[in-house]
């Protein structure tokens, strides 16, 4: 069960809602991802997933387990943004075999970070694990969308986080459809 402070809403059927991403709330959508196509196995029509995003973002290894399970869900899984999808909710929302949005959705890209205690060794560790997940998010992200390499670089170049609204998601393929 996710912890009291960041416990995540239950189910209804085929509706799940994702704020926090950690790895409580995360077991608990992969959990239902799973009992949903087991279910499916037995039917000729299925009805989607959807995976209501409402997250300022969290944890990159469980939003990556979550990425991993949406992509070989037989199940359509349909990712919808209500307020907003930043940090690693972006990249889970790209993975939707759909994608919707309301109109005042807003989402947030910027490159991971990692804490700063420890020894040097700790700090060089760390600093070359984040550029893997890193680019393992980008390159996701880009093979879900019309953005390319030069905008990401140009993004982190510039600027620590980029915000930006539904018009420009929809421009670049990030949003499939405006609810």
């Amino acid at each position: 069960m996710a912890s009291s402070k960041n416990k995540s809403p239950k189910p209804s059927g085929r509706i799940i809602s994702l704020g926090d991403i950690d790895g409580d709330s995360v077991n608990e959508i992969i959990e239902v991802i799973y009992d949903i196509n087991e279910e499916d196995v037995k039917k000729t029509m299925t009805e989607p997933i959807k995976l209501i995003i409402n997250s300022f973002g969290g944890e990159l290894y469980s939003g990556l387990a979550l990425i991993d399970v949406i992509d070989s869900s037989r199940t359509p899984i349909y990712t919808i943004c209500h307020g907003s999808a930043m940090s690693m909710a972006l990249i889970i929302f790209s993975a939707g075999h759909r994608r919707f949005a309301s109109k005042y959705a807003t989402f947030m890209y910027h490159e991971a970070s990692y804490g700063s205690d420890g020894k040097v060794l700790f700090h060089e560790q760390e600093l070359k694990e984040t550029k893997r997940t890193d680019k393992i998010c980008d390159e996701y992200f880009l093979s879900k969308t019309k953005f390319n390499t030069k905008q990401l670089k140009n993004i982190r170049d510039k600027r620590s986080e980029w915000y930006f609204d539904v018009k420009i998601a929809m421009k670049y393929g990030l949003v499939d459809e405006l609810l």
